[in-house]
């Protein structure tokens, strides 16, 4: 048996939908619990409306018991893992402020059970922005875990530069299974405004500054969008002051542009994924991303920033196109080169067989494999 602490829906962000994919997979194959937080984030470190997702019972399959800020909580919920007997733990991290609470549970489970198999699941190996301690507190974690398992090879890279002295297996970001709507793309193009000669080029997800919203801004207004029918979606809540960046838009492009300011639902999201021609991320900084991995299962063409945490299963100009990081002109010229339908048509073809290779099947299969090895 496998238990699992991490965030889980009705929280909302990529990732809990992760920790729900990788519920239900590990479920189909073996027995597995799910904990969930009883408390999150605190209000200063969530600037957007709501942690949860519209629907309550999302996730009702994970016991709600882990306080972050609570530290009598923490050792109880040790315990209450401890009582289900487990043979695996893994405990999921992503950001150093819940690194001594995750330490103070898996302490409490080693002193309780010392040969039980602790591992840990990071998908940030470092924060994307400053943390007071940051490093340190993510190294203290790391160091105690049986195994580190990491999705790319940029944490790999990150794990080794803080000294982290653990075991790493390294495993991938899988792409999110999700169906495509119900809805045909050109009904949804129709009911969104868009004619079949628009190019829409859509920015999705949470803002934040790391990841470059104001470089696509600069990238377009190079460009003359009228005469390439390019059309440019935002949507995604802005955990930032949107004004500084919004203000950047040429007073001409302002018509062409489409924006929505809000957490928007996953049946939302694979209407935007589906009715798009490119997703753009232009991120100055990645681990990995479950954006991409969304692209990918929904084919859709995207320009990322050349990242080890983005780039490691793609190529260039064959499953999406590669620029560098930072650099407008670069970014202009893939905009454009994706304007060529022949062009989207091919990247499109590339990534059906990528989407093969980076499943849940094989990432769940490959996880309790390596687990199992390690520990033996």
């Amino acid at each position: 048996m496998i238990s699992i602490l991490s965030v889980f829906p009705p929280y909302r962000g990529g990732i809990a939908t992760f920790s729900d994919y990788l519920y239900r997979n590990l479920d189909d194959i073996t027995d597995v619990n799910a904990y969930n937080f009883s408390y999150l984030y605190p209000s200063f470190l969530f600037p957007g409306k709501s942690q949860f997702t519209e629907d309550d019972a999302a996730g009702n399959y994970a016991k709600r018991i882990f306080h972050s800020c609570n530290p009598f909580n923490w050792k109880k919920t040790a315990r209450q893992i401890l009582e289900d007997n487990p043979d695996h733990v893994i405990l999921c991290y992503w950001h150093p402020f819940f690194a001594l609470a995750l330490l103070k549970v898996m302490n409490e489970i080693k002193k309780q059970r010392p040969k039980l198999p602790v591992h840990v699941l990071a998908h940030n190996v470092v924060p994307h922005e400053s943390f007071p301690l940051g490093h340190r507190l993510s190294k203290a974690l790391l160091d105690k875990a049986d195994t580190l398992i990491l999705l790319s090879e940029k944490s790999c890279d990150e794990a080794k530069k803080i000294g982290v002295s653990s075991t790493i297996i390294k495993l991938f970001h899988p792409v999110y299974e999700q169906k495509k709507p119900i809805q045909s793309r050109n009904s949804l193009r129709n009911a969104f405004g868009y004619s079949n000669k628009d190019k829409v080029f859509l920015f999705f997800g949470l803002v934040r500054p790391y990841k470059g919203l104001d470089l696509f801004i600069e990238a377009l207004n190079t460009l003359d969008l009228e005469k390439h029918h390019i059309r440019p979606l935002i949507v995604g809540e802005f955990y930032t002051d949107k004004e500084p960046i919004l203000s950047k838009i040429k007073d001409t492009h302002r018509g062409f542009y489409t924006i929505d300011d809000r957490f928007v639902s996953e049946e939302e999201m694979a209407e935007l994924f589906t009715l798009s021609d490119a997703l753009v991320m232009p991120y100055r900084s990645a681990s990995q991303s479950g954006i991409l991995a969304n692209a990918i299962n929904f084919h859709l063409p995207s320009i990322v920033t050349n990242l080890k945490g983005l780039t490691e299963h793609i190529e260039h100009q064959k499953t999406a196109w590669v620029v560098e990081k930072e650099d407008v002109k670069d970014l202009s010229k893939a905009i454009l080169s994706l304007t060529d339908p022949n062009q989207l048509k091919e990247i499109k073809a590339a990534l059906i067989p990528l989407k093969e290779q980076l499943s849940w099947k094989m990432f769940t299969k490959q996880l309790i494999t390596e687990i199992s090895e390690e520990i033996s």
